[in-house]
């Protein structure tokens, strides 16, 4: 079984745990239920005329060094395109209109975070933009952007399978 990311009860408080399955926790005290869900992600596939994309080097773990896409968690009260925009602005420098986002598919992935892996659905969304000026990388977040011919994306040096997988789609798609 799964070791439980919850140190105490959001009921009663206490720290004492009953592993029902992977993604069951139940207090042992008051017997209040906790479960582990996926968290939803938006992930953004930009791509100029010349059907290039945007690709990011990661600044902080999990995938330090590796590449990714623009993308993270979606916040309360946003869509899955409002986050992939917000997203690529906060990353990029980018501020491109979450109506320019349209919908590819969703793909489970794996994400450590405070010492427990959780599941994500990765939400995938593509852009298109007329050309990359004004990249603007967060230095905290990336380390530096790569703007790459769709077919010369280095799959196997992605952080993540999901983030190859959807640029694996995205190529079928375009071809």
């Amino acid at each position: 079984m799964a070791e439980s990311p919850f140190k105490f009860c959001s009921a009663c408080g206490a720290n004492d745990w009953i592993n029902k399955s992977v993604r069951e926790f139940v207090c042992e005290r008051c017997g209040f239920r906790h479960f582990i869900t996926p968290i939803p992600a938006a992930v953004a596939l930009i791509l100029d005329a010349q059907d290039r994309i945007l690709v990011i080097r990661r600044a902080h773990e999990p995938g330090l060094g590796k590449l990714g896409l623009p993308g993270g968690v979606i916040e309360p009260e946003e869509t899955g395109e409002m986050a992939a925009a917000r997203e690529t602005c906060e990353e990029t420098g980018l501020d491109i209109a979450a109506s320019a986002f349209t919908y590819l598919c969703t793909l489970n992935n794996r994400y450590l975070f405070q010492g427990f892996v959780w599941p994500t659905l990765d939400l995938c969304y593509v852009a298109r933009v007329p050309c990359f000026d004004g990249l603007k990388a967060d230095p905290a977040e990336v380390m530096e952007t790569l703007v790459l011919p769709l077919d010369d994306a280095p799959l196997g040096e992605f952080a993540f399978e999901s983030n190859a997988e959807v640029v694996r789609r995205l190529r079928a798609a375009v071809a």
